[in-house]
């Protein structure tokens, strides 16, 4: 069953600009009938999932236990989001993403740390590698633009990481085209 991954931080709360973004992002996505899958945990990825979890979708959470367990109460990543209706539990990050990139039809990408910076790098390079052996299609990958725009064209031209898998969005409205060309 195919989905459409998010990436973005676990840090945000309720109320914050970003939480109430990821939020619309994921009623919109569930009213126009898409499954999501996200990281499973908290902040964006509540969120979005949240927002999905109004509509009758699929809201996946790939979780990583045996790394975000032994962690303390006051950690973000410590059980998964309760608007998760299914969720993966896999062995390690690298685990994770893959689970998230396997059955996407696109992946969106919000503002986040280190982490997701991560998992946008190994999806671009992923699209990079389907690309050259044409055996797979290339996953769409979506950005906010006044957010990942100055780190992107900042990237060493020699690092061959082709932008013409990127498209950047600056609103709900924005993603919102994109995702209605994708059926």
């Amino acid at each position: 069953m195919k989905h459409i991954t998010i990436f973005g931080s676990s840090r945000c709360v309720k109320g914050d600009q970003e939480y109430i973004f990821a939020e619309s992002l994921g009623n919109m996505l569930g009213k126009l009938g898409h499954n999501v899958a996200t990281g499973g945990y908290q902040g964006t990825m509540e969120a979005v999932s949240k927002g999905a979890s109004k509509h009758r979708v699929r809201v996946i959470g790939v979780t990583v236990p045996s790394l975000f367990s032994n962690m303390s109460k006051d950690s973000f990543e410590v059980k998964a989001n309760e608007y998760i209706n299914k969720e993966i539990k896999t062995e390690s990050l690298s685990n994770r993403i893959h689970h998230l990139l396997e059955n996407s039809k696109a992946i969106i990408v919000l503002p986040g740390k280190i982490g997701t910076l991560t998992e946008l790098i190994v999806a671009w390079n992923t699209n990079y590698l389907y690309n050259i052996s044409k055996d797979k299609e290339v996953i769409p990958i979506f950005l906010k633009k006044n957010y990942w725009i100055e780190i992107i064209d900042n990237m060493p031209e020699d690092m061959e990481l082709s932008n013409n898998f990127l498209k950047y969005y600056e609103n709900i409205e924005d993603l919102e085209k994109f995702i209605k060309k994708l059926d």
